[in-house]
C-alpha cells in the first residue's frame, strides 16, 4: 500500500493510475495534516508526497514518517516543482530516498516506486 500526498486533483489521479498499474493499493490525500492523523491506520509500504501542500508540508512529512516507529524504514518519494539544490539535500538529509522534480514521466514514476517496493517490472 502507498500513501500518496498531493493536493492538486488532477496529479493524485495520475499517482493513483500509475500505482494501479503497477498493482499496488493507494491511499490518497489532498493535505499535509491528514496524512499525520492517518498514517497509523494506512501503515504504508512506500510514501510519494508532494512538497507543496496545505498543513504539513513535504519536509514535515519526512521527518514525521522518520520518527514514527512503524514507518520510519518505509521508501519515501517527495515530488516537487521546486528546482533549489538546497530543498533536495534537505529532504534527503530529513530521509526522502528520493526527490522528483516536476514535470516528470509517469513511467519514470512507477518504475522507481515498483524499484522501491522491489516488484517486478
Amino acid at each position: 500500500r502507498v500513501l500518496v500526498a498531493d493536493d492538486e486533483p488532477v496529479t493524485l489521479r495520475l499517482h493513483q493510475m500509475v500505482l494501479r498499474q503497477a498493482g499496488v493499493e493507494a491511499a490518497l490525500f489532498e493535505d499535509g495534516d491528514s496524512v499525520i492523523l492517518e498514517m497509523d491506520s494506512v501503515s504504508p509500504d512506500l510514501a510519494v508526497l508532494d512538497y507543496q501542500l496545505p498543513g504539513k508540508n513535504g519536509l514535515e512529512l519526512v521527518a514525521a514518517l522518520r520518527a514514527h516507529p512503524k514507518l520510519a524504514g518505509i521508501p519515501i518519494i517527495v515530488v516537487t516543482g521546486y528546482r533549489e539544490l538546497e530543498l533536495k539535500e534537505a529532504l534527503l538529509e530529513a530521509g526522502a530516498n528520493e526527490v522528483i522534480i516536476k514535470p516528470f514521466s509517469p513511467r519514470m514514476l512507477r518504475a522507481r516506486i515498483e524499484e522501491l517496493l522491489m516488484l517486478p517490472a
